[in-house]
């Protein structure tokens, strides 16, 4: 298909140069990349599974049980300070642009005198970053504790209260309950999508080699790929993949020396074995060093995909340098929002064009008026009203086109991909690691194996444009 037909939500964008024609193996990530899910459903369900946990184990009052989620306000990217309740937007470079106490959102002055000035240091452990999908229920009971905490004006130690957060949903993805009901019913949870299976056999079909490296179990692995890949194939989904790795333990699949074990397809029984990893063996554990020498695979002949953008794509493109692709969800709502206001945006461009214009016409007058030199007749004087009163309309208009451009995207945070005018952090960070990003997997469906994918040309402020 000629990439101009593609619809815009399933392209794939570029950051740096890929070669497919050097690409020996594609991996992928299960969860949220192989197979996509229905986010609200799922985290709703996590969501009261979180609020029993927090009530039966820690002893938090039965009133939170009133609470309803709401999947809007956690987006990816999204940082949670959690020695204060705050959850911020920050820009690339982390100063502040959005942020909240709780749910309840900062004005203007009160953002401006918290934050000031300053950039925020992410590296310190009080800040929590947001990078998938699977944060939404945690994020948002803990911002509704926040709430809750606060108007009964108890003492609240906001950290220890999000480690209790965090640790109950950490435990309800280790247990039973969720991927039970998931395993039970698929149709709520899970999503069908033929054109992940038909771009899998399509790579396969021109020599490229599958993986599958998932952090999930064979047993929860099997059951989800039986749904989202077997009604699609006429042969189990594992032979489709020249290789299976399940309890890969990501990002410690890329930085450690964990040793492999062998897992029966039928059974799942896992076994010992001492001898090297091979082509359509299922395993578990194990390390990329050790896959790279058994398979005699250089870095730079494997793309791997997935949704997480620490675990899937940094710390894998700065230990070991495979390539790497990201799925980023969000974009199959967003990208077709920014084609719809393309012309918005070129309104915002022109009027900021004729603004600055105006702008330089007014600092023209001060200058003058400051030396003194100003001409004060009153038909001089109009003419400077008329710049400052035109500047004031065009900074309404500019106003009301950028709340108009932002229809249609979060209605807390905005895009994910930028924090205001700027980008965002999480969009630094795909934009520095992650070869290619995509909305999913499905986009592949689109594209040739033998792909060449060029990056655009990224233009610097000294740049003619």
């Amino acid at each position: 298909m000629n990439e101009k037909e593609i619809p815009c939500q399933n392209k794939i964008f570029v950051n740096r140069t890929l070669n497919m024609n050097s690409i020996k193996l594609i991996g992928f990530d299960m969860d949220y990349t192989l197979v996509t899910y229905n986010v609200p459903a799922f985290e709703a369900k996590a969501y009261e599974i979180l609020k029993e946990k927090l009530i039966s184990e820690y002893n938090y009052p039965v009133e939170i049980r009133n609470f309803e989620f709401n999947h809007d306000f956690i987006i990816r990217g999204l940082v949670i300070d959690t020695e204060t309740g705050d959850f911020l937007k920050v820009n690339r470079y982390g100063f502040v642009r959005v942020a909240s106490h709780g749910t309840r959102f900062y004005s203007f002055d009160e953002q401006k005198e918290k934050f000031g000035p300053n950039s925020i240091d992410l590296l310190d452990s009080r800040y929590y970053i947001v990078h998938t999908l699977f944060s939404q229920a945690e994020g948002w009971m803990y911002a509704q504790l926040v709430d809750y905490f606060d108007a009964g004006n108890h003492k609240i130690n906001y950290r220890k209260l999000f480690n209790e957060v965090r640790k109950c949903l950490n435990d309800a993805h280790q247990e039973e309950e969720l991927k039970g009901d998931v395993v039970s019913n698929p149709s709520k949870y899970l999503i069908q999508d033929q054109r992940i299976v038909d771009a899998l056999l399509k790579f396969k079909r021109f020599g490229k080699k599958l993986a599958l490296i998932t952090n999930s179990d064979y047993e929860y692995s099997r059951k989800a790929m039986d749904y989202c890949f077997g009604p699609f194939l006429k042969t189990p989904w594992q032979k489709l993949f020249d290789l299976v790795i399940v309890s890969s333990n990501k990002p410690d699949y890329f930085t450690a020396r964990n040793r492999y074990l062998r897992v029966d397809s039928e059974t799942g029984t896992l076994s010992n074995f001492y001898g090297q990893i091979e082509w359509n063996g299922i395993y578990q554990g194990g390390n990329a060093t050790i896959l790279e020498k058994h398979l005699n695979l250089k870095p730079s002949e494997i793309l791997y995909l997935g949704d997480h953008i620490l675990g899937d794509v940094v710390t894998l493109k700065e230990t070991i340098g495979w390539r790497t692709g990201l799925v980023v969800q969000e974009l199959a709502e967003e990208v077709p929002i920014l084609e719809e206001t393309r012309q918005i945006h070129q309104q915002i461009a022109q009027k900021m064009a004729e603004k600055e214009d105006l702008e330089d016409i007014a600092i023209e007058f001060r200058e003058k008026m400051f030396l003194k030199e100003h001409d004060r007749s009153e038909a001089s004087r109009k003419k400077y009203e008329d710049v400052k009163d035109r500047l004031m309309k065009l900074d309404e208009e500019i106003r009301d086109l950028i709340f108009s451009s932002q229809n249609g995207f979060n209605k807390y945070w905005g895009e994910v991909m930028r924090a205001g005018n700027e980008i965002s952090r999480f969009a630094t960070l795909v934009e520095r690691y992650a070869c290619i990003y995509m909305s999913g997997i499905a986009n592949l469906y689109y594209y040739s194996p033998f792909k060449y994918y060029r990056s655009q040309r990224r233009y610097l402020a000294h740049d003619p444009q």
